[in-house]
């Protein structure tokens, strides 16, 4: 069956199914099928070669039809016949309308749907897809060209859009904008799939619409409706951007602007017709960029010139006189009901504010008119590199007959070098200063990587009567080829003032890639310590983190007695005639140290002596390879020269070969033991002797008999020292205690041989005591024989051999010896066993030892006698 509809001229066909029931499905449509055909442009045309508009079967319906031309042909196919399993059902609806709505504008020759819009004949209306509400024909190309006044802008807006999405840049089924009058221009948009509220604004006059189809499979898309409006109300974007270098309008919109940075540049930001008030139902956004990249990292800082956004007259509060300071949290989102502007400097409100800017939640809401020195004129500084503002207003903005109207903002954009201090001097310079009693301080970016070429300087300052205690987090710089190397560094100063405020910087220590600092604190009388950071043009890394803290200083450098300061442990150790030898430790030795200490010990010789340190055990956390050393919750300092802290040695681990023994440049030496105050385990600590030694050049310098002389370090030692199990002479020297071996040896030896004759005594002691023993019993044993034997008397006949046992037979008696005499009332003549007790009883003495067989007589050869 074919079913031709012809409108008349000027009209379109509309078709609609209001049942639809055929045999197959959508995937198999081979017994019955109805084809549709709404492209043709005459009823005569050939099918055959005429573009089909869809085949379908099954129970899905097709959707709403809408001829191209004045012409629909609806061709039924069916081979079922009395094979139908279901009713067939098909029924629909049709109409002849007027294609006046397909014709927004003047068509262009030669094109089947191309069409020029103008300005001055249309100030506003629609442009609808070839077969809207039905779905667009395939391989197709539509053209719209607005042009508007000089001073016009043309918006778009989306009412209906349903096209084939193809994927994420639409290459299959695509509407393309551009902002200008061919395709050569800017593209604002390519779109496709389903949008709703979408809205676009050309920056001149004039707007081209291209609209492309190909054949994919679809799912019959039903095209697009989209409203235009040419208006000389719109926002002039030229007087928005101000011909300002690094602002520029972001394409498409009506007042987005985007504001970059040109390396800490100041650029201005305004409400649309500033000093003006400002137009209605109006949505302006300004992003400001900061430069971002391997080298460069920059913070917007924002301050309001003038404010004067006014919300309902009702609400609108009096303005504060100049000078009062106004705090944000006085104006928020509930207050500003006609207009208001919205700042947004934190990651989580700019995604929302750039997502959908209705409803959006901002840091900081701000209406009203605002007098000078505010609080809340500024200034606002972002979190990253990015800020956004966004302004808004409602139907009727409100006026207070004051001028200027709207906001003027400055926007400055400076060097972010991502440390939490007080900036000191010029923004591009890395100074940052510390007074807050604790806090952090970073590498420039951290945890990023910092960049290349840069110095940095962290000044934390404290008060008379402080110290500083500083201990690090993370630290990483970048690995050079050498151990030797050391292009990217940390130093840490102590600042000393002088009563005049002259300052002077003591290096304390400096760290390459190769070191993990540990917990350190500033020298006894600063109360200022400076830590400088520098990087070369190769290589970065992720930094470091470090934590301070500011705090009351010890009453003393060192204690002079164990005790004296609960917070400072240690001790001053004195050499004396007395004592030239000793043992000091961590504390809580060999149990746990504790986190947060910081220990000081001082061993002081008598005069024209020295110090030899020797490490006797160390369990500290931490690690020393051959490349690296990281001791950074716990750290064991030898000061070589407290002077020169460049010199101190640091240790940790388990390994006490990582250092030998020391002798002092001086008569003293000191060791200082520190914990962070943070993620300690607490591992046994350390262990050191002291010895008060002297360095000799001529043996008749240690001749005397109380002194003894070391024989290859030439170290000259208390003779009290010998032979007390510690070798006091110091690395790869033995010689005090190596003597004491051989007499060792001999004493050794003359232990173990009295030990052997000692043990030998008690053996042959043992030996005969069982010896007696044994003859004790073998002599108690004949003697009982002996009575046994005398007992027996004539009856005592000669024994024979016994004859093997027989198994027992029942219904037979057994046979066998026995003694009947001994056995008192016992009868066996019954034929009963005796019981196991019974008959070891009878055939054992009490000494468990079986007697002899004896014979019986022939009279009583018919009792029997068991064995137990």
């Amino acid at each position: 069956c074919i079913y031709t509809f012809v409108a008349g001229q000027k009209q379109r066909v509309k078709l609609e199914f209001d049942d639809f029931i055929l045999a197959g499905t959508t995937d198999n449509c081979d017994l019955e099928y109805i084809d549709i055909y709404s492209e043709l442009k005459s009823p005569t045309d050939d099918l055959l070669s005429a573009p089909l508009g869809g085949r379908y079967c099954g129970t899905i319906s097709p959707h709403l039809r809408i001829s191209l031309h004045n012409v629909l042909v609806l061709v039924f196919h069916s081979r079922v016949g009395n094979k139908r399993a279901e009713k067939l059902r098909l029924k629909g609806r049709y109409q002849f309308f007027s294609d006046a709505r397909y014709i927004p504008g003047m068509p262009i020759p030669d094109h089947p749907c191309g069409f020029v819009l103008e300005g001055k004949k249309k100030r506003r209306g629609s442009i609808l897809s070839p077969t809207y509400p039905g779905s667009y024909p395939s391989n197709f190309h539509c053209t719209y060209l607005f042009k508007g006044n000089p001073d016009d802008r043309i918006r778009l807006h989306f009412r209906d859009f349903d096209i084939y999405f193809g994927g994420e840049h639409c290459p299959y089924d695509t509407m393309t904008i551009y902002d200008g009058s061919s395709n050569w221009d800017p593209i604002i948009r390519k779109v496709c799939g389903l949008q709703q509220k979408l809205e676009m604004f050309s920056i001149g006059n004039q707007m081209l619409i291209e609209f492309n189809t190909t054949d994919p499979m679809k799912t019959d898309p039903r095209g697009y409706v989209i409203e235009y409006e040419f208006s000389n109300r719109f926002v002039n974007v030229k007087q928005l951007i101000n011909n300002q270098k690094g602002v520029s309008h972001l394409r498409g919109s009506e007042c987005d602007v985007r504001v970059q940075s040109n390396r800490e540049t100041v650029h201005y930001i305004q409400s649309p017709n500033y000093p003006e008030m400002y137009p209605p139902n109006t949505t302006c956004t300004y992003i400001l960029d900061g430069l971002q990249g391997d080298q460069n990292l920059e913070k917007v800082i924002l301050n309001f010139e003038v404010f004067a956004v006014l919300s309902d007259r009702e609400t609108t509060r009096i303005p504060p006189s100049a000078g009062t300071i106004v705090r944000p949290a006085d104006y928020d989102n509930d207050d500003c009901d006609n207009a208001f502007v919205g700042v947004a400097a934190t990651g989580t409100s700019m995604r929302d504010v750039l997502a959908n800017s209705e409803g959006s939640s901002y840091d900081v809401t701000l209406c009203e008119r605002l007098p000078l020195g505010a609080e809340a004129m500024g200034p606002y500084t972002s979190q990253g590199p990015r800020m956004v503002v966004l302004f808004g207003s409602l139907d009727q903005p409100i006026s207070d007959g004051q001028k200027p109207l709207g906001f003027r903002a400055r926007v400055e954009f400076k060097t972010d070098f991502g440390i939490p201090g007080e900036p000191v001097g010029d923004s591009n310079k890395c100074l940052f200063r510390f007074k807050n009693r604790r806090g952090s301080i970073n590498s420039p970016r951290y945890p990023a990587n910092y960049p290349t070429d840069t110095n940095c300087t962290y000044f934390i300052q404290g008060q008379k009567g402080d110290k500083i205690l500083l201990y690090f987090e993370q630290f990483a710089l970048f690995e050079e080829t050498s151990i030797h190397e050391c292009n990217d560094w940390l130093e840490i100063f102590d600042v000393f003032r002088s009563e005049n405020g002259e300052e002077r910087l003591v290096l304390q220590a400096k760290h390459c890639w190769t070191m993990f600092p540990g917990p350190t604190v500033s020298t006894f009388g600063s109360y200022e310590m400076r830590v400088v950071f520098s990087s070369d043009s190769v290589g970065t890394e992720n930094g470091f983190k470090a934590f301070y803290e500011i705090r009351k200083a010890f009453n003393e450098d060192v204690p002079s007695k164990e005790g004296s300061d609960s917070r400072h442990c240690g001790h001053v150790i004195q050499a004396t005639d007395e004592k030239t030898t000793g043992y000091f430790h961590s504390p809580g030795y060999p149990i746990k140290y504790n986190k947060d200490l910081i220990c000081d010990w001082m061993i002081v010789a008598r005069e024209k002596h020295q110090i030899l340190l020797r490490l006797n055990y160390m369990e500290v956390e931490g690690e020393i390879t051959d490349t690296k050393v990281s001791c950074s919750n716990a750290l064991i300092r030898i000061h070589l020269d407290h002077s020169n802290r460049t010199s101190d040695v640091n240790i940790c681990g388990t390994n006490t070969a990582v250092i030998g023994p020391i002798v002092s440049s001086k008569n003293s030496i000191r060791i200082s033991f520190l914990t962070a105050p943070e993620k300690v385990n607490g591992l046994k600590g350390f262990n050191f002797t002291w010895t008060e030694v002297r360095l000799v050049k001529l043996d008749a310098e240690c001749a005397d008999e109380s002194h003894y002389l070391c024989s290859y370090t030439r170290l000259c030692i208390d003779s009290r020292l010998r032979c007390n199990g510690d070798e006091n002479c110091g690395e790869n020297d033995d010689t005090d205690e190596a003597h004491c071996n051989i007499a060792e040896k001999v004493t050794d030896m003359r232990t173990v041989m009295g030990a052997a004759v000692f043990s030998g005594f008690i053996f042959l002691f043992i030996f005969g005591f069982f010896c007696f023993l044994f003859k004790s019993k073998l002599e108690k044993k004949s003697y009982k024989e002996r009575r046994r034997h005398a007992s027996g008397g004539s009856k005592r006949q000669k024994h024979q051999k016994p004859r093997p046992r027989q198994p027992y037979r029942p219904g037979s008696k057994p046979g066998g010896r026995g003694r009947r005499e001994n056995l008192g009332n016992l009868d066996y003549d019954n034929g009963m066993l005796p019981t196991p007790a019974t008959s070891r009883f009878v055939h054992h003495d009490l000494s468990g030892i079986m007697p002899p067989i004896s014979t019986v007589s022939k009279s009583r050869l018919d009792e029997h006698t068991f064995y137990g």
